[in-house]
């Protein structure tokens, strides 16, 4: 299944803008999980935020480039 996805969108040490929970966040990508944790279907980010927080298996779909 892995075979069907296409390109990841961001790099490692890319600023994305974010959402988790509702909030809008800033961060880092710290580890692009290509194809996701094994539970999913897409890729996912782990992602050093502005407020100091790491967040984890953040969906592709709820990235975007920070300008």
């Amino acid at each position: 299944m892995l075979g069907n996805l296409p390109p990841m969108k961001f790099n490692l040490g890319e600023k994305v803008r974010f959402t988790f929970n509702g909030h809008e966040l800033v961060g880092i990508v710290k580890i692009a999980d290509f194809g996701g944790s094994f539970e999913h279907d897409y890729h996912s980010y782990d992602i050093f935020a502005e407020d100091g927080c790491f967040y984890k298996h953040i969906p592709e779909e709820a990235c975007r480039i920070a300008e």
